[in-house]
């Protein structure tokens, strides 16, 4: 009996043997076709060969580093991948690639938030750095003593420092889950390993690395729907995506995958008009779409039979409708029909109800104002059941206007004078007064406007930015909370300051040395992401006292939900999402979609309402996707381009 043990024994160990040819440095394995040499068949042959990184499945050639975002000579192992940096010295200049992070991150788990383990466990191997343990599993064998027992050949190092240079700090708790062979074993992540638990097989074959190398090379990438233009009307998402059969076209979604669907196909085929602007109403939304010779503003309420044009404006040259809002049953916008320049318009959805409001700006001239920034400008701001907005003549220059949707209820509000002036940002002080940021006679101010007779105050006065091609406006962000109007200020070789004012002359806000960054009114508060220095110091409260409370340190964009605060940590490679309870306290973590490499974030990728958030995320394994934020997490509503 004990002759048969030691035979199978025997059998088994070679068939872990390479069946390798050498030709110098050279060392080729039949099993994959491809060979080792120079310094990855040294490091190789020095720190475990076959046992911790299996066969070569890739010859040496440059590679992207996601993390490092570099490209380095590099070889893909069953159980690893080699990088070349010769700028360290050996055995430092052969690193090993994160594989096991890797497939945590395209499994979209974000090994860092992850939950600690409360503590040491007897008998264990605690990493306070991650917070977990790394224990046996029977007998005095299993993953603790598998990771005390190999190591990086570095004389230098302890046991423990060998061993964290082959395989990294754990990264997650043992779980079962299913290998690459289709087996159901106990396995636990490392940052360059995956360590799984075999109990059926002989000792020294208990514990087995997992074949990382491999499996990332087979990961599926998908490719991305790319979902934009996200707006809610009341529980609908209506946003447009490209499913790679009908062409980029406008969806709808409940927050379900069975209730995410196309709309209507308007251009049949893999062809696009794109649909843009998506603008919320009452019934639906207003969006636009753009053909060779007209701009066309249509409507849906997400259903195919009531998704229709509403209105096409040709012209001999530049017709034109841009910046569409909802006001009333319709929506207010700028148009160019060639005939009296771009103008507002207003439709309640019919083509009979689509009318110029008023020829601003008299003639074939526009009425849009531009800047250095955009060419065309515009600050809608519901007030007094209309909206009030930016508008320019050949007379009075940039003003303020209001509008309750009908011509003879258009009208300029503002009388800002001088021959350099513009008006820049508007925010409502209470239902008959608006405060305003504008140039007036070459310095810039903060006004108050009394909607009903026009009357103006200067509140407060700054110098202007110079210096750069794109000159910073002096006052910007007003946010309105209770009865008050805060902004930002940016002063020439001091910085950036926090301002207030209840109608009167403003005053600076005490802010202990920090700077303001971004602002946001939720639930009759004032919120402040603030700056130490160079340092970002989080998100604060401002008391009534004037006084400052920390809500959270995080870096987050933060946006109201009506029901609670939802925030995105945006960093290099991946999106954190969090949400508040309906009391407006602590943020509390969702989840996280992780994408291969760095990616923007616009405020059109994501939209909200007091039940939910949609964000269009990229992800490895799905592209750039529809997610949803919820009271139970963040998950992917549905692969739209599998």
């Amino acid at each position: 009996m004990m002759k048969r043990w030691m035979l199978f024994v025997l059998m088994v160990a070679s068939l872990g043997l390479p069946q390798a040819s050498r030709a110098a440095e050279q060392q080729c394995f039949e099993q994959t076709g491809f060979c080792i040499e120079g310094r990855f068949a040294e490091y190789w042959q020095q720190n475990g060969g076959l046992q911790v990184f299996g066969y070569p499945l890739s010859s040496a050639q440059d590679g992207y580093n996601h993390d490092s975002q570099k490209a380095f000579l590099t070889q893909q192992f069953e159980r690893a991948r080699f990088e070349l940096h010769p700028e360290f010295a050996a055995p430092y200049d052969v690193l090993l690639g994160r594989l096991g992070d890797d497939l945590l991150r395209y499994r979209n788990i974000d090994s860092p938030m992850l939950p600690r383990e409360a503590g040491a466990t007897s008998g264990c191997l605690w990493f306070e750095t991650t917070g977990h343990n790394v224990c046996n599993q029977a007998n005095g064998l299993g993953f603790m003593s598998y990771w005390q027992n190999h190591g990086l050949n570095d004389p230098k190092l302890d046991a423990f420092g060998r061993s964290l240079q082959l395989f990294g700090y754990p990264l997650t708790e043992p779980a079962i889950e299913t290998n690459a062979n289709g087996d159901r074993v106990l396995t636990q992540y490392f940052e360059r390993a995956r360590f799984e638990w075999h109990p059926t097989q002989p000792d020294q074959f208990k514990v087995l690395l997992g074949l990382v190398g491999k499996e990332s090379l087979q990961l599926p990438y998908g490719a991305s729907a790319e979902p934009l233009e996200l707006t809610l009307v009341g529980d609908t998402l209506f946003f447009t995506a490209d499913d790679g059969v009908h062409g980029r076209e406008l969806w709808t979604s409940d927050g379900t995958e069975a209730g995410t669907r196309l709309v209507k196909d308007l251009k049949v085929g893999a062809e696009s008009n794109w649909p843009y602007q998506l603008a919320a109403a009452k019934y639906g939304v207003f969006f636009l779409q753009l053909n060779e010779t007209a701009y066309e503003l249509w409507f849906s309420d997400g259903s195919a039979a009531n998704t229709r044009m509403v209105k096409s404006i040709q012209a001999n040259s530049n017709p034109y409708i841009t910046n569409l809002i909802a006001l009333g049953d319709g929506v207010l916008f700028f148009a160019n029909d060639g005939l009296s320049g771009l103008e507002p318009w207003y439709s309640d959805g019919t083509a009979a109800g689509t009318r110029l409001l008023r020829d601003i700006n008299p003639g074939a001239g526009h009425s849009n104002v531009e800047t250095g920034y955009s060419y065309f400008w515009t600050e809608y701001t519901p007030m007094a059941g209309g909206m009030a907005f930016l508008a320019r003549n050949a007379q009075a220059g940039a003003q303020v206007w209001w509008t309750d949707g009908t011509e003879a209820g258009t009208r300029q509000i503002s009388n800002f004078a001088g021959e350099i002036h513009s008006v820049f940002e508007l925010e409502p002080l209470d239902a008959q007064h608006l405060i305003v940021a504008a140039s007036n006679e070459g310095t810039f101010g903060i006004w108050k406007l009394n909607m009903s007779t026009g009357e103006q105050q200067n509140l407060a006065t700054y110098p202007w930015i110079t210096g750069s091609i794109r000159n910073p406006i002096p006052a910007s962000q007003l946010t309105q909370v209770n009865g008050e109007v805060f902004y930002t200020v940016i002063s020439q070789g001091v910085g950036t300051s926090l301002w207030r004012t209840n109608g009167q002359k403003a005053q600076v806000v005490d802010l202990a040395g920090k700077s303001p960054y971004r602002l946001l009114s939720a639930n009759n508060t004032f919120y402040l992401q603030l700056y130490q220095g160079t340092e970002q110091a989080g998100w604060w409260i401002l008391n009534a006292d004037a006084s400052l409370r920390q809500f959270s340190s995080l870096d987050l964009m933060l946006a109201d939900t009506g029901q609670g605060l939802i925030g995105w940590e945006l960093l290099s490679n991946r999106v954190r999402v969090y949400r508040s309870t309906a009391d407006y306290q602590a943020m509390h973590y969702q989840g996280s979609v992780l994408s291969q490499s760095s990616f923007t974030f616009y405020p059109s990728d994501t939209a909200s309402n007091s039940q939910r958030s949609f964000f269009s995320l990229p992800d490895q394994q799905h592209g750039t996707e529809l997610w949803v934020s919820d009271a139970q997490g963040l998950r992917l509503v549905k692969d739209i381009r599998p």
